[in-house]
């Protein structure tokens, strides 16, 4: 049985070293929409639909709730961080254990108090920006891509450790399957356009692994996933942040996309993973009117050790 611990905070989120999860809930993207953007940009607040998908989610309580960045809209910003304290209520009060990763919404002009405010909520992740850690027969490696906040050597050394523990998995006999999580999306669409730096320090690594399947990112708020081989690239940033189009024109620069909407704005939506001892399954719930439907599901394989 796993144990979640108990917060140090009233503000932390549960977690669990001995977790093996076998579900895990994914969102990306929660911010806040800012006073700027509504009133210079009319984008609307989307309150209602961020506070439905975690609530959706404390009610169905996965053993695991993963965060792809911008939990908040300026990450030095208190009343941002108390915004997701109340919206995250329902979470906490289920004991999920939750892992996240930066955005570039979590830093701000004070480095220092960002990082002080993001670790507040997230106690157990000591270090700060790159991550690793084993859930059973997968492991979850998790990367910070605001290369504007980091310095050359922070640069270069999460790049090594990134490259390091690619590689020791593959030989870790125990792990059948490797998630990797960024906050910024190798391949997108849309009019943010793709990261060549996450595809050269990160994708390409990534490509080359016999036990990688799934790459997550947010950033794009929308839904999109990208097929190559037996890996799929997902980019899921419709925790409610304003939303954004992308291309589905026959023109689009990515043409490897395995889902296939007309629409060129996707709902606000979460995934679901489900892991088993063979495979690892997705399903997105989008929000539909006062609901969820299910939308992109798939499928993919672990690996293998008694083949090579």
């Amino acid at each position: 049985m796993v144990h979640a611990k108990t917060p140090s905070s009233t503000n932390a989120c549960a977690w669990a070293d001995d977790l093996r999860p076998t579900s895990i809930a994914v969102v990306g993207d929660l911010q806040r929409t800012s006073d700027a953007e509504k009133i210079f940009l009319s984008r609307s607040d989307n309150h209602r639909e961020r506070s439905m998908i975690l609530d959706k989610i404390a009610e169905e309580k996965p053993d695991m709730l993963l965060l792809l960045g911008d939990q908040v809209g300026t990450g030095d910003a208190d009343s941002d961080w108390t915004y997701f304290d109340n919206v995250m209520g329902k979470v906490k009060d289920a004991k999920i254990p939750v892992r996240a990763i930066y955005g570039n919404h979590d830093y701000g002009y004070d480095k220092g108090r960002c990082i002080r405010n993001f670790s507040e909520r997230f106690p157990h992740q000591a270090e700060h920006g790159a991550s690793m850690v084993k859930l059973g027969h997968i492991a979850l490696v998790t990367v910070d891509t605001n290369f504007d906040q980091l310095s050359p050597s922070e640069i270069d050394r999460q790049v090594t450790k990134y490259r390091k523990w690619i590689g020791d998995l593959e030989d870790d006999p125990e792990v059948k399957g490797v998630i990797v999580a960024a906050h910024h999306a190798p391949y997108t669409n849309s009019e943010l356009g793709a990261n060549p730096i996450v595809i050269s320090m990160f994708a390409e690594p990534f490509y080359n692994a016999r036990k990688t399947r799934l790459f997550l990112s947010g950033h794009v708020h929308n839904y999109e996933r990208f097929v190559t081989g037996d890996k799929m690239f997902v980019v899921t940033g419709g925790g409610g942040g304003p939303l954004r189009s992308v291309d589905t024109s026959s023109g689009r620069r990515f043409q490897n996309d395995g889902y296939r909407s007309k629409a060129v704005i996707r709902p606000f939506h979460y995934m679901k993973l489900t892991v088993d001892d063979a495979s690892l399954k997705a399903e997105t719930k989008f929000i539909v009117k006062n609901g969820f439907k299910s939308g992109d599901n798939f499928s993919l394989g672990l690996y293998n050790h008694g083949t090579r």
